[in-house]
């Protein structure tokens, strides 16, 4: 019987076949090991890590800023408006719901499509794009490696993730262009507007824009991104979202974009989020958190309300008194006598900095630079523009800005509820809150006052004559003898009147009395830190101090005599919410509730009494009729006014002057702490107490129990004379003839 056998030619296919299904196998094994050599591993698969913004909170609970690599918050599902996830749905993955990861139908349609008619399509449903926002490791690449990885991620997740922890995920991780990345950045970027307060024609353009956020950006491409948010809303209605009706309708409507890119110069507080930044960053490198990409919340003691109010009255007052100023200016800048002025403003700017401590230059190749002519965008107070003007004509057009620091403390707990170190955080970047020291004038004489009722050798209705004082070195020399204001000598004033009309001979009799040393001891234990020369100049404000010391140390009278330190972080939590430091400041007595509350009626008197330097505050341009006090001040040639305001509820420190002690009004007449600082507290205070979501209390200082010290002085008496100054006016400390 013959035996069968294969023909060479079906042994040779067979070979081939059988080489071709162990290469196929081959290949095979091999993609298999490539895809899981390069998957994520398991651990970060189920603790993804992505950078998420550290938030700055106020204390009313609205978001002050971010500090980012990444502009990016987390927001819950729950907080995310369902206009949001029903357009996400429609337009991305309109069957989320009911797959696991892998839609059947959009992957048939993919190789319908990419394979056999050779169109490029997605088809990736939100849990596949969601692993390579999540992944590096899955990657971005269009190719079959990166299209396995999101299958098997993709499955994976839906394991071990709810729907809605896979949808809350994917909007927190999408890009809307630039830095800003998840639904919480892109809404506040083009809305100004939490997420959970989109209504559905904005959530339409938002999720319209993820199919390319260059290319459907409405500020660049207004006409392309509402055809998009339309279509959007078109997939709506036809996925039964929304009716036909309320399509027509929202379509219909203007996009209504808002746009505000995150800036660290825009937004409320700029000043306070740069030095909470620096203080952050220091606080955060020493527990081991990175401040730019773990997404801590940061709970301010700012009241965004009030930081509103009291930039608006920085503007308001500086607007109009800016024009006045460069009226009384042109002609006589003072950086035409002297040089100096500007060398120092050079020596200072960023331009000079960067030249020599970057560019190692010699300051001859600076000079050279600065005299050559370049393009320059120039700030002004109603805007900018571009100009061509040599780096000198910078100079001397930013010197002749007045300038300002602002703080506002809740006396009793401390708590920095203002913050505004400038006029503009974008050109002017040196803060005269914190940075800035200044002499203070006038309002130094509340901590004479103060140390005098404290030690018991003068109480506020004591009379002095008003009459030179002299303060001699050991041979005999006078050393200093201060003047009034006016000029004026003359009579009997009690020690309230004179603090009210501020003169200043009263004042220097007063620490001739007690001694220069005590003061600065009541000084120093009210929160003073800078460092006090215990010399009789020191009665008229002769010392440098910042507004942030100042303020703090002026809360101790309102506060019956206890000193808080300034707080202005209450706490900071994790990216979870727990808790990881609260805060709270130091405390302790500096004064008796008893002198603590004389010098509050002293104060008062300073907005009451006839000729007060502060009794404009009654004016019916501010319009304040609750209880008041303050203290204005006024420094050699008008260099620096200043206002210290105090209310039951809180107390404000204001300076306004030129960067440049030399740059100045030439008289009082608007050189006083009354005209230039005054005005500012007074359009605040009429702001917050007008606004009835504050609701501000109006109340009444406190009177410590049996207290019996007169106070009225017999309705402010004056012997021999009629005292009535109402200005100020103290020598600077370079002036003074110290051996």
């Amino acid at each position: 019987m013959k035996v069968f056998e294969w023909s060479p030619e079906f042994k040779r296919e067979r070979k081939i076949l059988g080489f071709s299904i162990l290469g196929f196998l081959g290949l095979f094994i091999l993609f298999v090991t490539y895809v899981i050599i390069t998957m994520p591993d398991l651990s970060e698969l189920e603790n993804p890590e992505i950078d998420l913004s550290t938030q700055i909170i106020s204390s009313d609970n609205k978001v002050l800023g971010n500090y980012f690599r990444e502009y990016r918050v987390n927001a819950r599902l729950d907080s995310i408006s369902i206009n949001v996830r029903n357009a996400l749905i429609a337009t991305e993955d309109k069957r989320f719901v009911s797959h696991s990861g892998i839609d059947p139908y959009s992957f048939l349609t993919l190789f319908y499509r990419n394979l056999l008619k050779g169109q490029k399509s997605g088809g990736s449903t939100i849990t596949m794009q969601l692993s390579r926002n999540l992944y590096d490791a899955v990657g971005q690449e269009r190719n079959i490696f990166r299209k396995a990885k999101e299958l098997i991620v993709a499955v994976i997740l839906e394991r071990m993730y709810s729907k809605d922890e896979i949808l809350a995920s994917y909007l927190n991780t999408v890009s809307f262009g630039g830095n800003s990345y998840g639904i919480q950045a892109g809404s506040r970027v083009f809305f100004n507007k939490d997420c959970k307060n989109l209504e559905l024609h904005e959530a339409a353009l938002l999720v319209g824009m993820l199919k390319g956020t260059s290319y459907f950006n409405p500020i660049n491409h207004p006409k392309r991104a509402l055809n998009r948010r339309n279509t959007v809303i078109a997939l709506m209605v036809e996925n039964n979202f929304i009716s036909e009706g309320k399509g027509e309708k929202y379509k219909a409507m203007p996009m209504g974009v808002k746009y505000q890119a995150e800036s660290h110069n825009e937004g409320l507080a700029p000043y306070f989020r740069e030095y909470l930044r620096k203080w952050l960053k220091k606080w955060s490198e020493e527990r081991g958190y990175s401040l730019y990409k773990d997404g801590l919340k940061v709970y301010t003691t700012i009241d965004a309300k009030m930081q509103f109010y009291a930039e608006e009255a920085v503007k308001l007052h500086l607007s109009t008194l800016q024009p006045v100023f460069d009226k009384q200016l042109s002609g006589k800048e003072p950086w035409k006598k002297n040089p100096e002025i500007l060398k120092r403003a050079m020596k200072q700017s960023y331009r000079y900095l960067y030249a020599k401590n970057t560019l190692k230059k010699t300051e001859n190749e600076i000079l050279r630079e600065f005299n050559t002519k370049i393009s320059m965008n120039v700030f002004s107070w109603n805007g900018s523009f571009d100009t061509i003007m040599s780096p000198w004509d910078s100079l001397i057009f930013y010197n002749r800005f007045l300038e300002t620091g602002m703080m506002v403390v809740d006396p009793y707990n401390g708590h920095i509820k203002v913050w505004v170190g400038g006029i503009d955080h974008k050109y002017f970047q040196y803060d005269h809150v914190k940075q800035g020291k200044r002499q203070v004038g006038s309002t130094f004489k509340p901590f004479v006052y103060g140390a005098a009722f404290e030690s018991g050798k003068f109480s506020p209705c004591d009379e002095l004559l008003n009459q030179p004082v002299y303060f001699y070195r050991e041979d005999g020399s006078v050393l200093w003898s201060p003047k009034n204001a006016d000029g004026k000598i003359g009579g009997k004033l009690t020690l309230r009147r004179a603090l009210a009309n501020s003169v200043n001979m009263i004042t220097a009799q007063v620490i001739k009395a007690i001694g220069p040393e005590v003061v600065a001891e009541y000084a120093y234990k009210m929160g003073i830190e800078s460092k006090l020369d215990p010399v009789p100049s020191l009665s008229l404000g002769t010392t440098d101090l910042s507004v942030y010391e100042l303020t703090g140390a002026y809360s101790t009278f309102v506060n019956k005599g206890i000193w808080n330190e300034p707080v202005f972080v209450t706490r900071i939590e994790d990216k979870n919410g727990n808790v990881i430091q609260e805060f709270v400041g130091e405390r302790r007595e500096a004064l008796s509730e008893a002198t603590a509350y004389q010098m509050v009626d002293m104060l008062k008197g300073v907005v009451n009494e006839p000729g007060g330097t502060a009794a404009s505050l009654r004016s019916s341009k501010y319009g304040l009729t609750m209880e008041l006090g303050g203290k204005t001040g006024t420094t050699q040639n008008q260099s620096d006014g200043w206002f210290m305001g105090i209310s039951p509820h809180l107390v404000a420190g204001i300076w306004v002057g030129c960067a440049d002690r030399n740059v100045h009004f030439s008289s009082l007449a608007y050189g006083q702490g009354a005209r230039l600082a005054l005005p500012i507290f007074g359009y605040f205070m009429k702001g917050v107490y007008a606004d009835s979501e504050l609701s501000m209390p109006i109340g009444s200082f406190s009177v410590p129990d049996n207290f019996q010290i007169e106070l009225d002085c017999n309705k402010y008496r004056i012997k021999q004379g009629n005292y009535n100054s109402g200005q100020e006016d103290e020598p600077s400390k370079s002036s003074l003839n110290y051996d």
